[in-house]
Formats: C-alpha cells, sequence, structure tokens
C-alpha cells in the first residue's frame, strides 16, 4: 500500500455546521429535518475557517500564524469551482486562493482547480501529487463553494435536478434531486517522513487517489458507468489495494434519476461480487449538495468514518429503488470494522474523482 501521503489535520465549515465536529454530529444524527439552514457567509470565510481548523487539528497553527514548516514548502489548493459573485461585481475562483495564501503565509505551491463537483477530489489528488513529487512537504487541500447564486439555482431546476420536496433522498425510489448547501472541506496533507520529524498525530493515509473524466454529455455520464469505473480502479492500483480491501465508500449519491443508477453500476463494475459486501452511505442526504465544495467534506466525513469505526447513514432513504441494489445504510448508521474507505466525486462535464484513504 503506498503511504507516502498522510492526513494530519481537518477542518470543515458549512451552512449546518461550524467545524468537522458539528458536522459529523450533524450527520451522524441529522438533528433537524430539511430544509437546512444557510448562513450568509462568503467563499472567503468559509475558506479561511475551514483552512485554520484544519492547521489547528494538525498543530500547525499557533498565536495567528502558521508554524511548524517552511511555509515555502507548504503548498494551497483550496479551490472554488466557478466564478465568485461579490454583490455586483464578478471574481475569478482563484481570488480565494491568492487571498487565503496572503492571510495564512504560504509560499509553497499554490493551484485553484476547477472540475465542477469534482473539484474537492480533485484538489486533493493535486496535493498529494505535489508532495509524491517533491515540490511540498505540507498542503492545504480542498474546496469551497458559497451560497449558490440565483442564475445557478435557476440553471439547475430548469434542469430538474433540485428536490421538489426539499430533502435528498439518494437511491430511493422516489427521490426527486437534491438541495443545494454550502461551505468548505478542508484537510492537510504531508509527507509522512515530515509528520514524522514532528511528531504529528496521523488521522489516515491517502493511499490512493484517482481522476478522470466522461466525455459522453456535457450534463450526463455514459449510462453503463465504465469511466467511472475505470477512475475506482485507478485508485486501487494506486494504492496497492484489491477491490475486496475497501469495505466502505461515501457515494456520490445525488439523489437524481440517473446519476444514483449510474453509480451503482459503476460500483458493480469496479469492485464486481465484493460490491455486495460494501457498506455505502450518500451523506448528501444529510449535508445537501455542497457542489463544488462537496468533494472535499465528503473526504472530511469519510476520514471521520474511519477514525471513529462508523458507517453514517443514507438520510431519508425509506423505499430503495431495486435498480440501486446495495447495502446504502438506509436511514440509520451503525459501527463498523474497516481499515480502507473510498470517497467518489462527480460532475457536469464529467470530471470523476476517487479518494482511498487507510488507517495508518
Amino acid at each position: 500500500m503506498s503511504g507516502n501521503v498522510v492526513i494530519t489535520g481537518l477542518g470543515a465549515c458549512t451552512g449546518f455546521a461550524e467545524n468537522a465536529s458539528e458536522l459529523w454530529e450533524h450527520v451522524k444524527g441529522a438533528p433537524h429535518p430539511q430544509p437546512l439552514s444557510r448562513w450568509e457567509m462568503g467563499a472567503q470565510e468559509f475558506a479561511e475557517k475551514a483552512s485554520i481548523e484544519a492547521l489547528k487539528d494538525a498543530k500547525l497553527w499557533d498565536n495567528d500564524r502558521v508554524v511548524g514548516s517552511n511555509l515555502d514548502r507548504i503548498g494551497c489548493t483550496i479551490s472554488a469551482s466557478k466564478p465568485l459573485f461579490d454583490q455586483e461585481n464578478i471574481l475569478a475562483p482563484d481570488v480565494i486562493q491568492q487571498v487565503l495564501c496572503e492571510r495564512l503565509g504560504l509560499e509553497g505551491e499554490r493551484r485553484n482547480v476547477i472540475a465542477a463537483c469534482a473539484t474537492g477530489a480533485y484538489a486533493v489528488a493535486l496535493g498529494a501529487s505535489w508532495i509524491d513529487q517533491g515540490l511540498c512537504d505540507v498542503v492545504l487541500a480542498g474546496s469551497v463553494e458559497p451560497r449558490a447564486h440565483p442564475l445557478i439555482e435557476a440553471g439547475f431546476r430548469r434542469m430538474g435536478v433540485i428536490s421538489s420536496e426539499q430533502a435528498m433522498r439518494p437511491f430511493d425510489l422516489h427521490r426527486t434531486g437534491f438541495v443545494l448547501g454550502a461551505g468548505a472541506g478542508v484537510v492537510v496533507l504531508e509527507s509522512r517522513s515530515h509528520a514524522a520529524q514532528r511528531n504529528a498525530r496521523i488521522k489516515a493515509v491517502l493511499s490512493g487517489w484517482g481522476w478522470g473524466a466522461d466525455t459522453h454529455s456535457a450534463v450526463a455520464f455514459n449510462s453503463n458507468g465504465a469511466r467511472i469505473a475505470q477512475v475506482i480502479r485507478q485508485a486501487l492500483k494506486r494504492s496497492g489495494l484489491s477491490p475486496e480491501k475497501i469495505q466502505h465508500v461515501n457515494a456520490h449519491g445525488t439523489a437524481t434519476r440517473l446519476n444514483d443508477w449510474i453509480e451503482t453500476q459503476a460500483l458493480i463494475k469496479a469492485f464486481g461480487l465484493h460490491a455486495d459486501r460494501l457498506m455505502i452511505s450518500g451523506t448528501k442526504s444529510a449535508t445537501g449538495h455542497l457542489l463544488g465544495a462537496a468533494g472535499s467534506v465528503e473526504l472530511v466525513l469519510t476520514v471521520q468514518a474511519l477514525n471513529a469505526q462508523y458507517v453514517l447513514p443514507t438520510r431519508h432513504l425509506e423505499e430503495q429503488d431495486s435498480s440501486c441494489p446495495l447495502d446504502y445504510t438506509p436511514r440509520h448508521g451503525h459501527p463498523a470494522d474497516f481499515e480502507h474507505a473510498m470517497s467518489l466525486s462527480f460532475g457536469f462535464g464529467g470530471p470523476i474523482g476517487a479518494l482511498i484513504v487507510s488507517q495508518a
């Protein structure tokens, strides 16, 4: 198993949870019904709160500054997936990255990744590649999505992918689409040797990652799920793990009619008979769809699940669609024993990301 890149810090800030601990408790117990509350918070504030939490969690933040590493060896790829609307102005997505690096004093590699709803997964994979190449010792990686601009929300409504009942039901026979969310998720990636030098607590190993695209359509994936399955196999190959070693999957699970079925087909193709033994969570059922921030927030949840040895529930899954025949952990989560887990992300236009985390 590849083990050069480790995760030493987690951070999250969303419209319903101010930090990663609150995020976990909300998704585990879903204390309030839909619709989700939304903070009127901008992308910069979401990203800064999540980033500083992750740095504190990794013991790399003290007295309002980064410590424990050379600033020119700390990279940053906190990415926004689309232009940002600031009153009457439209800002480039990489403005958030620029402001964040200036605020934190980071001087290493930096880049904004745009990959629709797979942006978070792509950003983490990019950060991991910088560490693998020896360009960075530490990378602050993740993504951010503010509340959707009315024009963007209107576009989704025209496509028919917004829930008509303000509740997400991934893999349910009566699913009607997703509920929009907002927030940011951030992880601190670190080379194992750098983490060892400072006696850092390793939360998980980022043992594998894969990224790719399905250019079948601007808004839909090929119905056979083959390209998604190929990206999953790419992540498995990088990790050195056989499909049977993956026990838990945080699914993309958008509660749209086509996506859930295609994702199921992809899992069956990638894992074969083992697909029936996967313990799968559709956490968007509790968080809403955070669009560009979804992949990073769901990676935070996947690492938390691995550490807690607990499989999170797919809320509102009452009557499972027979064409989605896998174990999607309906309504209630449960304790479990697993060493490896995968987080999946897809996006309009075809980007696909798969991240595998393993116990340290």
